[in-house]
Protein backbone atom coordinates (compact mmCIF):
# COMPACT_ATOMS: atom_id res chain seq x y z
CA UNK A 1 0.00 0.00 0.00
CA UNK A 2 1.34 3.38 -0.93
CA UNK A 3 2.01 5.85 1.87
CA UNK A 4 3.08 9.47 1.82
CA UNK A 5 6.54 10.57 2.77
CA UNK A 6 6.57 10.78 6.57
CA UNK A 7 8.93 13.72 6.33
CA UNK A 8 6.16 15.80 4.79
CA UNK A 9 4.98 18.48 7.24
CA UNK A 10 1.34 17.61 6.51
CA UNK A 11 0.88 14.01 5.39
CA UNK A 12 -2.73 14.65 4.43
CA UNK A 13 -2.01 17.87 2.61
CA UNK A 14 -2.77 16.47 -0.84
CA UNK A 15 -4.71 18.71 -3.17
CA UNK A 16 -7.83 16.63 -3.62
CA UNK A 17 -9.49 18.80 -6.23
CA UNK A 18 -7.01 20.27 -8.71
CA UNK A 19 -8.40 21.71 -11.90
CA UNK A 20 -7.60 18.49 -13.78
CA UNK A 21 -9.94 15.69 -12.62
CA UNK A 22 -7.58 13.01 -13.86
CA UNK A 23 -4.71 14.55 -11.87
CA UNK A 24 -6.92 14.58 -8.79
CA UNK A 25 -7.71 10.90 -9.18
CA UNK A 26 -4.03 10.11 -9.76
CA UNK A 27 -3.15 11.94 -6.52
CA UNK A 28 -5.80 9.98 -4.61
CA UNK A 29 -4.49 6.67 -5.96
CA UNK A 30 -1.01 7.59 -4.78
CA UNK A 31 -1.98 8.69 -1.25
CA UNK A 32 -5.42 7.26 -0.43
CA UNK A 33 -4.23 5.16 2.52
CA UNK A 34 -3.20 8.38 4.29
CA UNK A 35 -6.17 10.47 3.15
CA UNK A 36 -9.07 8.05 3.65
CA UNK A 37 -8.84 7.66 7.46
CA UNK A 38 -8.52 11.40 8.11
CA UNK A 39 -10.53 13.05 5.33
CA UNK A 40 -12.97 10.41 4.17
CA UNK A 41 -15.77 12.81 3.31
CA UNK A 42 -13.43 15.09 1.35
CA UNK A 43 -12.01 12.13 -0.52
CA UNK A 44 -15.49 11.00 -1.57
CA UNK A 45 -16.40 14.54 -2.60
CA UNK A 46 -13.25 14.86 -4.68
CA UNK A 47 -13.85 11.58 -6.48
CA UNK A 48 -17.50 12.28 -7.18
CA UNK A 49 -16.70 15.73 -8.52
CA UNK A 50 -14.99 14.01 -11.44
CA UNK A 51 -17.05 12.39 -14.20
CA UNK A 52 -18.00 8.87 -13.14
CA UNK A 53 -16.53 7.47 -16.32
CA UNK A 54 -13.14 8.75 -15.15
CA UNK A 55 -13.10 6.74 -11.90
CA UNK A 56 -15.62 3.90 -11.99
CA UNK A 57 -13.15 1.68 -13.83
CA UNK A 58 -10.26 2.38 -11.46
CA UNK A 59 -10.23 -0.33 -8.73
CA UNK A 60 -7.91 1.62 -6.43
CA UNK A 61 -10.33 4.54 -6.43
CA UNK A 62 -13.19 2.18 -5.56
CA UNK A 63 -11.07 0.71 -2.77
CA UNK A 64 -10.28 4.21 -1.50
CA UNK A 65 -13.99 5.07 -1.49
CA UNK A 66 -14.74 1.90 0.49
CA UNK A 67 -11.99 2.60 3.02
CA UNK A 68 -13.09 6.21 3.44
CA UNK A 69 -16.13 5.12 5.45
CA UNK A 70 -13.81 4.04 8.27
CA UNK A 71 -12.54 7.60 8.60
CA UNK A 72 -12.58 10.05 11.49
CA UNK A 73 -16.13 11.29 11.99
CA UNK A 74 -17.76 8.53 9.94
CA UNK A 75 -20.52 6.60 11.72
CA UNK A 76 -22.01 4.72 8.76
CA UNK A 77 -19.42 2.00 8.25
CA UNK A 78 -21.83 -0.35 6.51
CA UNK A 79 -21.99 2.21 3.67
CA UNK A 80 -18.57 0.89 2.62
CA UNK A 81 -19.91 -2.54 1.66
CA UNK A 82 -21.36 -1.61 -1.78
CA UNK A 83 -18.02 -0.09 -2.74
CA UNK A 84 -16.22 -3.26 -1.69
CA UNK A 85 -18.60 -5.19 -3.92
CA UNK A 86 -17.52 -2.92 -6.76
CA UNK A 87 -13.88 -3.77 -6.08
CA UNK A 88 -14.72 -7.49 -5.98
CA UNK A 89 -16.37 -7.26 -9.40
CA UNK A 90 -13.33 -5.49 -10.80
CA UNK A 91 -11.09 -8.27 -9.48
CA UNK A 92 -13.37 -10.96 -10.91
CA UNK A 93 -13.24 -9.22 -14.27
CA UNK A 94 -9.44 -8.92 -14.19
CA UNK A 95 -7.71 -11.43 -11.86
CA UNK A 96 -4.37 -9.99 -12.94
CA UNK A 97 -4.90 -6.71 -11.07
CA UNK A 98 -1.97 -5.66 -8.86
CA UNK A 99 -1.60 -7.30 -5.45
CA UNK A 100 -2.25 -3.89 -3.90
CA UNK A 101 -5.82 -4.17 -5.19
CA UNK A 102 -6.43 -7.90 -4.74
CA UNK A 103 -4.90 -8.36 -1.26
CA UNK A 104 -5.73 -4.79 -0.26
CA UNK A 105 -9.39 -5.53 -0.92
CA UNK A 106 -9.35 -8.41 1.57
CA UNK A 107 -7.39 -6.49 4.22
CA UNK A 108 -9.61 -3.41 4.11
CA UNK A 109 -12.82 -5.42 3.84
CA UNK A 110 -11.62 -7.39 6.86
CA UNK A 111 -11.14 -4.11 8.73
CA UNK A 112 -14.61 -2.90 7.77
CA UNK A 113 -16.25 -6.16 8.79
CA UNK A 114 -14.39 -6.12 12.11
CA UNK A 115 -15.78 -2.71 12.94
CA UNK A 116 -19.24 -4.13 12.23
CA UNK A 117 -18.63 -7.05 14.62
CA UNK A 118 -18.47 -9.73 11.92
CA UNK A 119 -15.20 -11.11 13.23
CA UNK A 120 -15.45 -14.58 11.68
CA UNK A 121 -15.80 -13.39 8.08
CA UNK A 122 -13.29 -10.60 8.70
CA UNK A 123 -10.76 -13.21 9.80
CA UNK A 124 -11.47 -15.30 6.70
CA UNK A 125 -10.73 -12.33 4.43
CA UNK A 126 -7.48 -11.66 6.27
CA UNK A 127 -6.37 -15.25 5.78
CA UNK A 128 -7.06 -14.94 2.05
CA UNK A 129 -4.91 -11.79 2.03
CA UNK A 130 -2.15 -13.62 3.91
CA UNK A 131 -2.08 -16.37 1.28
CA UNK A 132 -1.89 -13.84 -1.54
CA UNK A 133 0.88 -11.84 0.11
CA UNK A 134 2.98 -14.93 0.80
CA UNK A 135 2.47 -16.62 -2.56
CA UNK A 136 2.46 -13.76 -5.10
CA UNK A 137 6.11 -12.93 -5.66
CA UNK A 138 5.46 -10.83 -8.75
CA UNK A 139 4.97 -7.70 -6.68
CA UNK A 140 7.85 -5.74 -5.19
CA UNK A 141 9.02 -6.65 -1.71
CA UNK A 142 8.08 -3.14 -0.53
CA UNK A 143 4.48 -3.58 -1.66
CA UNK A 144 4.22 -6.97 0.04
CA UNK A 145 5.70 -5.66 3.29
CA UNK A 146 3.23 -2.75 3.33
CA UNK A 147 0.35 -5.16 2.86
CA UNK A 148 1.80 -7.44 5.54
CA UNK A 149 1.92 -4.55 8.00
CA UNK A 150 -1.76 -3.70 7.49
CA UNK A 151 -2.68 -7.38 7.60
CA UNK A 152 -0.82 -7.89 10.90
CA UNK A 153 -2.55 -4.89 12.45
CA UNK A 154 -6.02 -6.14 11.56
CA UNK A 155 -5.21 -9.69 12.63
CA UNK A 156 -3.96 -8.39 15.98
CA UNK A 157 -7.18 -6.45 16.56
CA UNK A 158 -9.28 -9.54 15.87
CA UNK A 159 -7.08 -11.63 18.17
CA UNK A 160 -7.66 -9.01 20.84
CA UNK A 161 -11.43 -9.41 20.51
CA UNK A 162 -10.98 -13.17 20.93
CA UNK A 163 -8.89 -12.74 24.08
CA UNK A 164 -5.81 -14.27 22.41
CA UNK A 165 -3.60 -11.63 23.93
CA UNK A 166 -0.16 -13.14 23.36
CA UNK A 167 -0.93 -13.67 19.68
CA UNK A 168 -2.47 -10.21 19.47
CA UNK A 169 0.60 -8.64 21.00
CA UNK A 170 2.87 -10.48 18.55
CA UNK A 171 0.86 -9.42 15.48
CA UNK A 172 0.53 -5.83 16.69
CA UNK A 173 4.22 -5.69 17.55
CA UNK A 174 5.08 -6.82 14.02
CA UNK A 175 2.80 -4.16 12.54
CA UNK A 176 4.27 -1.51 14.83
CA UNK A 177 7.81 -2.44 13.82
CA UNK A 178 6.93 -1.97 10.16
CA UNK A 179 4.67 0.98 10.81
CA UNK A 180 6.95 3.97 10.36
CA UNK A 181 7.61 3.11 6.71
CA UNK A 182 4.60 1.02 5.76
CA UNK A 183 1.48 2.13 7.69
CA UNK A 184 -0.59 5.27 7.51
CA UNK A 185 -0.61 7.60 10.50
CA UNK A 186 -4.13 6.44 11.37
CA UNK A 187 -3.04 2.80 11.31
CA UNK A 188 -0.01 3.57 13.48
CA UNK A 189 -2.21 5.32 16.04
CA UNK A 190 -4.63 2.38 15.96
CA UNK A 191 -1.75 -0.06 16.44
CA UNK A 192 -0.17 1.84 19.34
CA UNK A 193 -3.58 2.21 20.99
CA UNK A 194 -4.12 -1.54 20.83
CA UNK A 195 -0.62 -2.26 22.14
CA UNK A 196 -1.27 0.10 25.06
CA UNK A 197 -4.49 -1.71 25.90
CA UNK A 198 -2.81 -5.13 25.81
CA UNK A 199 0.00 -3.80 28.00
CA UNK A 200 -2.56 -2.65 30.57
CA UNK A 201 -4.18 -6.09 30.61
CA UNK A 202 -0.79 -7.72 31.12
CA UNK A 203 0.05 -5.31 33.95
CA UNK A 204 2.87 -3.65 32.02
CA UNK A 205 1.74 -0.15 32.94
CA UNK A 206 4.99 1.70 32.14
CA UNK A 207 4.99 0.15 28.66
CA UNK A 208 1.35 1.17 28.24
CA UNK A 209 2.30 4.75 29.10
CA UNK A 210 5.01 4.68 26.43
CA UNK A 211 2.60 3.46 23.76
CA UNK A 212 0.02 6.06 24.77
CA UNK A 213 2.58 8.87 24.59
CA UNK A 214 3.69 7.71 21.14
CA UNK A 215 0.09 7.54 19.91
CA UNK A 216 -0.62 11.03 21.24
CA UNK A 217 2.49 12.41 19.52
CA UNK A 218 1.50 10.87 16.19
CA UNK A 219 -2.12 12.00 16.48
CA UNK A 220 -1.25 15.60 17.34
CA UNK A 221 -3.18 18.02 15.15
CA UNK A 222 -5.75 15.37 14.17
CA UNK A 223 -8.93 13.90 15.68
CA UNK A 224 -7.61 10.35 15.55
CA UNK A 225 -7.68 9.85 19.33
CA UNK A 226 -11.32 10.95 19.37
CA UNK A 227 -12.19 8.31 16.77
CA UNK A 228 -12.28 4.52 16.60
CA UNK A 229 -8.57 4.58 15.68
CA UNK A 230 -7.81 5.89 19.19
CA UNK A 231 -10.64 4.22 21.11
CA UNK A 232 -8.39 1.61 22.70
CA UNK A 233 -6.00 4.36 23.80
CA UNK A 234 -8.84 6.11 25.65
CA UNK A 235 -10.00 2.82 27.19
CA UNK A 236 -6.42 2.04 28.24
CA UNK A 237 -6.10 5.45 29.90
CA UNK A 238 -9.31 4.90 31.87
CA UNK A 239 -8.18 1.45 33.03
CA UNK A 240 -4.79 2.86 34.05
CA UNK A 241 -6.46 5.55 36.15
CA UNK A 242 -8.57 2.90 37.86
CA UNK A 243 -5.66 0.48 38.34
CA UNK A 244 -3.58 3.20 39.94
CA UNK A 245 -6.35 3.89 42.42
CA UNK A 246 -6.86 7.48 41.38
CA UNK A 247 -9.90 9.30 42.71
CA UNK A 248 -13.08 7.93 41.07
CA UNK A 249 -14.44 11.47 40.95
CA UNK A 250 -11.67 12.33 38.50
CA UNK A 251 -12.72 9.76 35.92
CA UNK A 252 -15.61 11.65 34.34
CA UNK A 253 -13.52 13.31 31.65
CA UNK A 254 -11.80 10.02 30.78
CA UNK A 255 -15.16 8.24 30.55
CA UNK A 256 -16.48 10.93 28.20
CA UNK A 257 -13.42 10.54 25.95
CA UNK A 258 -13.91 6.78 25.85
CA UNK A 259 -17.50 7.05 24.70
CA UNK A 260 -16.68 9.75 22.13
CA UNK A 261 -13.99 7.60 20.53
CA UNK A 262 -15.68 4.19 20.80
CA UNK A 263 -19.24 5.15 19.84
CA UNK A 264 -20.50 3.15 16.88
CA UNK A 265 -17.33 1.05 16.59
CA UNK A 266 -16.48 -2.50 17.55
CA UNK A 267 -14.89 -1.06 20.73
CA UNK A 268 -18.12 0.49 22.01
CA UNK A 269 -18.98 -2.47 24.28
CA UNK A 270 -15.42 -2.43 25.66
CA UNK A 271 -15.87 1.25 26.46
CA UNK A 272 -19.03 0.50 28.45
CA UNK A 273 -17.14 -2.27 30.24
CA UNK A 274 -14.39 0.16 31.25
CA UNK A 275 -16.96 2.56 32.69
CA UNK A 276 -18.72 -0.33 34.46
CA UNK A 277 -15.41 -1.17 36.15
CA UNK A 278 -15.21 2.41 37.42
CA UNK A 279 -18.78 2.23 38.72
CA UNK A 280 -18.01 -1.02 40.57
CA UNK A 281 -15.04 0.66 42.27
CA UNK A 282 -17.43 3.42 43.36
CA UNK A 283 -19.91 0.90 44.77
CA UNK A 284 -22.61 1.86 42.25
CA UNK A 285 -23.71 -1.73 41.72
CA UNK A 286 -27.11 -1.11 40.14
CA UNK A 287 -25.56 1.12 37.48
CA UNK A 288 -22.98 -1.59 36.82
CA UNK A 289 -25.77 -4.08 36.13
CA UNK A 290 -27.38 -1.59 33.74
CA UNK A 291 -24.10 -1.21 31.85
CA UNK A 292 -23.62 -4.98 31.72
CA UNK A 293 -27.03 -5.33 30.11
CA UNK A 294 -26.00 -2.83 27.45
CA UNK A 295 -22.74 -4.73 26.88
CA UNK A 296 -24.61 -8.03 26.46
CA UNK A 297 -26.83 -6.51 23.79
CA UNK A 298 -23.85 -5.11 21.89
CA UNK A 299 -21.81 -8.32 22.10
CA UNK A 300 -24.79 -10.34 20.90
CA UNK A 301 -24.31 -8.74 17.49
CA UNK A 302 -20.75 -10.08 17.18
CA UNK A 303 -19.75 -13.32 15.49
CA UNK A 304 -17.08 -15.51 17.02
CA UNK A 305 -16.15 -16.23 20.64
CA UNK A 306 -15.70 -12.70 21.96
CA UNK A 307 -13.79 -12.57 25.25
CA UNK A 308 -15.76 -9.56 26.46
CA UNK A 309 -18.75 -11.80 27.12
CA UNK A 310 -16.73 -13.78 29.67
CA UNK A 311 -15.23 -10.63 31.18
CA UNK A 312 -18.70 -9.15 31.59
CA UNK A 313 -19.88 -12.30 33.38
CA UNK A 314 -16.94 -12.08 35.82
CA UNK A 315 -17.75 -8.41 36.47
CA UNK A 316 -21.40 -9.32 37.03
CA UNK A 317 -20.29 -11.91 39.60
CA UNK A 318 -18.22 -9.27 41.43
CA UNK A 319 -21.22 -6.95 41.36
CA UNK A 320 -23.54 -9.57 42.82
CA UNK A 321 -21.01 -10.20 45.58
CA UNK A 322 -20.95 -6.48 46.30
CA UNK A 323 -24.75 -6.62 46.56
CA UNK A 324 -24.51 -9.46 49.07
CA UNK A 325 -25.74 -12.11 46.62
CA UNK A 326 -22.96 -14.65 47.17
CA UNK A 327 -24.91 -17.61 45.81
CA UNK A 328 -25.68 -15.87 42.51
CA UNK A 329 -22.09 -14.61 42.30
CA UNK A 330 -20.86 -18.18 42.76
CA UNK A 331 -23.20 -19.45 40.02
CA UNK A 332 -21.84 -16.88 37.59
CA UNK A 333 -18.14 -17.27 38.39
CA UNK A 334 -17.93 -21.05 38.73
CA UNK A 335 -17.97 -22.03 35.02
CA UNK A 336 -15.63 -19.28 33.79
CA UNK A 337 -12.22 -20.23 32.40
CA UNK A 338 -9.17 -18.01 33.05
CA UNK A 339 -8.02 -17.52 29.44
CA UNK A 340 -4.53 -16.50 28.28
CA UNK A 341 -2.17 -15.56 31.13
CA UNK A 342 -5.19 -15.48 33.50
CA UNK A 343 -5.89 -11.92 32.41
CA UNK A 344 -9.59 -12.18 33.26
CA UNK A 345 -8.74 -14.47 36.21
CA UNK A 346 -12.25 -15.38 37.44
CA UNK A 347 -10.63 -17.51 40.17
CA UNK A 348 -10.00 -14.28 42.11
CA UNK A 349 -13.72 -13.57 42.13
CA UNK A 350 -14.61 -17.10 43.14
CA UNK A 351 -12.02 -16.98 45.94
CA UNK A 352 -13.50 -13.72 47.25
CA UNK A 353 -16.93 -15.33 47.24
CA UNK A 354 -15.68 -18.28 49.31
CA UNK A 355 -13.84 -15.90 51.62
CA UNK A 356 -17.02 -13.90 52.19
CA UNK A 357 -18.97 -17.07 53.02
CA UNK A 358 -16.42 -18.27 55.58
CA UNK A 359 -14.72 -20.89 53.37
CA UNK A 360 -11.03 -19.88 53.33
CA UNK A 361 -9.76 -23.30 52.25
CA UNK A 362 -12.09 -23.25 49.26
CA UNK A 363 -10.72 -19.77 48.43
CA UNK A 364 -7.17 -21.13 48.46
CA UNK A 365 -8.22 -24.06 46.29
CA UNK A 366 -9.66 -21.56 43.79
CA UNK A 367 -6.32 -19.75 43.60
CA UNK A 368 -4.13 -22.84 43.26
CA UNK A 369 -3.95 -22.72 39.44
CA UNK A 370 -3.19 -18.98 39.51
CA UNK A 371 -0.29 -19.44 41.92
CA UNK A 372 0.99 -22.44 39.96
CA UNK A 373 1.19 -20.30 36.82
CA UNK A 374 3.75 -18.13 38.59
CA UNK A 375 5.52 -15.47 36.54
CA UNK A 376 3.39 -16.23 33.48
CA UNK A 377 0.31 -14.92 35.26
CA UNK A 378 -0.81 -11.43 34.25
CA UNK A 379 0.98 -8.91 36.47
CA UNK A 380 -2.20 -6.86 36.55
CA UNK A 381 -4.12 -9.47 38.56
CA UNK A 382 -1.42 -11.49 40.35
CA UNK A 383 -1.19 -8.91 43.13
CA UNK A 384 -4.88 -9.40 43.84
CA UNK A 385 -4.38 -13.17 43.85
CA UNK A 386 -1.69 -12.84 46.54
CA UNK A 387 -3.83 -10.40 48.57
CA UNK A 388 -6.84 -12.73 48.59
CA UNK A 389 -4.58 -15.70 49.41
CA UNK A 390 -3.13 -13.74 52.34
CA UNK A 391 -6.61 -13.05 53.70
CA UNK A 392 -7.57 -16.71 53.30
CA UNK A 393 -4.44 -17.94 55.10
CA UNK A 394 -5.05 -15.47 57.92
CA UNK A 395 -8.67 -16.59 58.22
CA UNK A 396 -7.29 -20.12 58.76
CA UNK A 397 -4.86 -18.89 61.41
CA UNK A 398 -1.78 -19.52 59.25
CA UNK A 399 -0.03 -16.21 59.89
CA UNK A 400 3.28 -17.29 58.35
CA UNK A 401 1.74 -18.04 54.95
CA UNK A 402 -0.46 -14.94 55.26
CA UNK A 403 2.58 -12.72 55.81
CA UNK A 404 4.39 -14.17 52.79
CA UNK A 405 1.38 -13.75 50.51
CA UNK A 406 0.65 -10.24 51.76
CA UNK A 407 4.25 -9.11 51.26
CA UNK A 408 4.11 -10.40 47.69
CA UNK A 409 0.88 -8.47 47.14
CA UNK A 410 2.47 -5.33 48.55
CA UNK A 411 5.47 -5.72 46.26
CA UNK A 412 3.29 -6.18 43.17
CA UNK A 413 1.19 -3.15 44.12
CA UNK A 414 4.31 -1.10 44.78
CA UNK A 415 5.72 -1.89 41.34
CA UNK A 416 2.50 -1.24 39.43
CA UNK A 417 0.81 1.38 41.59
CA UNK A 418 -2.34 -0.76 41.71
CA UNK A 419 -3.62 -0.07 45.21
CA UNK A 420 -7.09 -1.37 44.36
CA UNK A 421 -6.04 -4.97 45.03
CA UNK A 422 -6.54 -4.53 48.77
CA UNK A 423 -9.91 -2.79 48.59
CA UNK A 424 -11.86 -6.00 48.09
CA UNK A 425 -10.58 -7.73 51.25
CA UNK A 426 -12.74 -7.92 54.38
CA UNK A 427 -11.77 -4.97 56.60
CA UNK A 428 -10.89 -6.93 59.77
CA UNK A 429 -8.60 -9.25 57.85
CA UNK A 430 -6.96 -6.38 55.98
CA UNK A 431 -6.40 -4.44 59.22
CA UNK A 432 -4.71 -7.48 60.76
CA UNK A 433 -2.54 -8.05 57.68
CA UNK A 434 -1.47 -4.41 57.58
CA UNK A 435 -0.75 -4.33 61.32
CA UNK A 436 1.56 -7.32 60.94
CA UNK A 437 3.20 -5.97 57.76
CA UNK A 438 4.28 -2.68 59.36
CA UNK A 439 6.21 -4.68 61.97
CA UNK A 440 8.37 -6.33 59.30
CA UNK A 441 11.21 -4.87 57.25
CA UNK A 442 9.82 -4.02 53.82
CA UNK A 443 11.56 -3.17 50.52
CA UNK A 444 11.50 0.45 49.41
CA UNK A 445 9.00 -0.31 46.62
CA UNK A 446 6.30 -1.31 49.10
CA UNK A 447 6.64 1.47 51.66
CA UNK A 448 4.35 3.90 49.88
CA UNK A 449 1.59 1.33 49.49
CA UNK A 450 1.90 0.21 53.09
CA UNK A 451 1.86 3.78 54.34
CA UNK A 452 -1.43 4.39 52.52
CA UNK A 453 -2.92 1.22 53.94
CA UNK A 454 -1.74 1.85 57.48
CA UNK A 455 -3.92 4.34 59.34
CA UNK A 456 -1.84 5.80 62.14
CA UNK A 457 -3.85 7.50 64.88
CA UNK A 458 -3.08 11.21 65.15
CA UNK A 459 -2.72 12.86 68.58
CA UNK A 460 -4.90 15.85 67.73
CA UNK A 461 -8.16 15.07 65.97
CA UNK A 462 -10.48 17.92 65.07
CA UNK A 463 -14.14 17.28 65.94
CA UNK A 464 -16.66 16.87 63.15
CA UNK A 465 -18.33 20.03 61.92
CA UNK A 466 -21.49 17.98 61.48
CA UNK A 467 -21.81 14.95 63.79
CA UNK A 468 -22.88 11.53 62.60
CA UNK A 469 -26.48 10.60 63.26
CA UNK A 470 -27.39 7.55 65.33
CA UNK A 471 -28.36 5.67 62.17
CA UNK A 472 -25.05 6.60 60.50
CA UNK A 473 -23.11 5.34 63.53
CA UNK A 474 -24.93 2.02 63.25
CA UNK A 475 -24.03 1.78 59.59
CA UNK A 476 -20.39 2.67 60.29
CA UNK A 477 -20.21 -0.22 62.78
CA UNK A 478 -21.52 -2.57 60.10
CA UNK A 479 -19.01 -1.17 57.60
CA UNK A 480 -16.22 -1.95 60.05
CA UNK A 481 -17.14 -5.65 59.98
CA UNK A 482 -16.43 -5.85 56.23
CA UNK A 483 -20.08 -6.43 55.28
CA UNK A 484 -21.27 -5.46 51.80
CA UNK A 485 -23.87 -2.72 51.40
CA UNK A 486 -26.40 -5.39 50.49
CA UNK A 487 -25.71 -7.32 53.69
CA UNK A 488 -26.00 -4.15 55.76
CA UNK A 489 -29.33 -3.33 54.14
CA UNK A 490 -30.67 -6.84 54.84
CA UNK A 491 -29.69 -6.69 58.50
CA UNK A 492 -31.16 -3.23 59.02
CA UNK A 493 -34.25 -3.91 56.85
CA UNK A 494 -33.53 -1.01 54.51
CA UNK A 495 -32.81 -0.88 50.78
CA UNK A 496 -29.31 -0.87 49.32
CA UNK A 497 -29.97 2.61 47.89
CA UNK A 498 -30.81 3.86 51.38
CA UNK A 499 -27.56 2.37 52.69
CA UNK A 500 -25.68 4.09 49.86
CA UNK A 501 -27.30 7.41 50.75
CA UNK A 502 -26.17 7.03 54.36
CA UNK A 503 -22.65 6.03 53.28
CA UNK A 504 -22.35 9.10 51.04
CA UNK A 505 -23.41 11.28 53.96
CA UNK A 506 -20.92 9.52 56.26
CA UNK A 507 -18.07 10.04 53.79
CA UNK A 508 -18.98 13.70 53.40
CA UNK A 509 -19.06 14.37 57.14
CA UNK A 510 -15.82 12.46 57.74
CA UNK A 511 -14.13 13.93 54.64
CA UNK A 512 -13.28 10.38 53.55
CA UNK A 513 -13.10 8.86 50.08
CA UNK A 514 -13.19 5.17 51.01
CA UNK A 515 -14.55 2.79 53.63
CA UNK A 516 -11.12 2.35 55.12
CA UNK A 517 -10.55 6.10 55.51
CA UNK A 518 -13.99 6.53 57.05
CA UNK A 519 -13.46 3.79 59.64
CA UNK A 520 -9.97 5.08 60.50
CA UNK A 521 -11.38 8.57 60.99
CA UNK A 522 -14.19 7.31 63.24
CA UNK A 523 -11.72 5.38 65.36
CA UNK A 524 -9.56 8.47 65.68
CA UNK A 525 -12.63 10.31 66.94
CA UNK A 526 -13.09 7.64 69.62
CA UNK A 527 -16.54 6.57 68.43
CA UNK A 528 -15.85 2.85 69.12
CA UNK A 529 -17.05 1.39 65.84
CA UNK A 530 -15.98 -2.10 66.95
CA UNK A 531 -18.62 -2.25 69.68
CA UNK A 532 -21.63 -4.52 69.17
Amino acid sequence: MRTLDDASPDPTGVELQPADARASLDAIEQAWTQIAPLQGARLREAVRSAPEAEWSGRPLILLALAASYRSVGSRSRSAALPWFRGVAKAIDADPGLPLEVRAGYHVHLGAALRTLGNLVVAHEHLEVARTMIESDLSESITARISLSASFSLQLGLIRLHYGEYDQAQFALGLASGLGEEHLSIAERVECLSALAYVAVLLGEFALADEHLDSAAELAEGTDLLASSFGALAQIARLHLALERDESPGGHDDLVARVHLAARGSDWEALGWFAEASVLLAQGRSIEVLDHLGRISRLVQGFTGDVVLGRSATALRAETMLQLGQAQEARRLAQPLSPGDRHIECPARVLALIHLSTGEPQAALDDLEACLALGDLHSERTIGHVHAVAAAAHLAQGDTAQADIAFDRALLEAGRSGAGWVFGTLPEPLLDHLVARAVQRDQPQATLGVLARLHSAEGPDVAPLAEPLSDRELVIVRHLATGQTLGQIGSQLFISVNTVKSHVRSIYRKLQATSRREAIARVRQLGLHVDED
